[in-house]
């Protein structure tokens, strides 16, 4: 069996695709408190997760960023479009509030891979 000419190895393969992250969608809670939101799981994906270059950082200089990091993921097309008003848990410990929770992050940008066209990424941050 040949390989077709045209096909491109992704970039980014499954062996990078190894954390998981869950996308949030916050609504306001059906309670009289204003403080009252309930969350609203998106998408859940495996991602490949890094530091944000320097043209990332320039996006990021206009926020109050304490923390960024930069994700790919596989584009899910029509599943799923992310947008800057959701939230993403990076289930790593590295990226833990405290002993049980995961830190939340905004998201700032999404754009095509540069890498690879099968592959979105996310620029993520934690404003203050």
């Amino acid at each position: 069996m040949a390989i077709d000419p045209k096909y491109q190895r992704l970039k980014t393969g499954a062996g990078e695709l190894r954390t998981p992250v869950f996308f949030y969608e916050y609504k306001p809670g059906e309670g009289l408190e204003p403080g009252d939101v309930e969350e609203k799981e998106l998408h859940r994906s495996m991602a490949e997760v890094y530091n944000p270059s320097m043209k990332d950082w320039e996006l990021l200089d206009t926020k109050n960023t304490k923390r960024a990091v930069t994700i790919n993921i596989r584009d899910p097309l029509d599943e799923y479009q992310p947008t800057n008003k959701h939230v993403v848990e990076i289930q790593d410990f590295h990226f833990m509030k405290n002993d049980k929770e995961f830190l939340r992050w905004n998201v700032v940008d999404v754009q095509p891979s540069p890498r690879d066209s099968r592959l979105i990424k996310i620029i993520l941050a934690v404003t203050s």
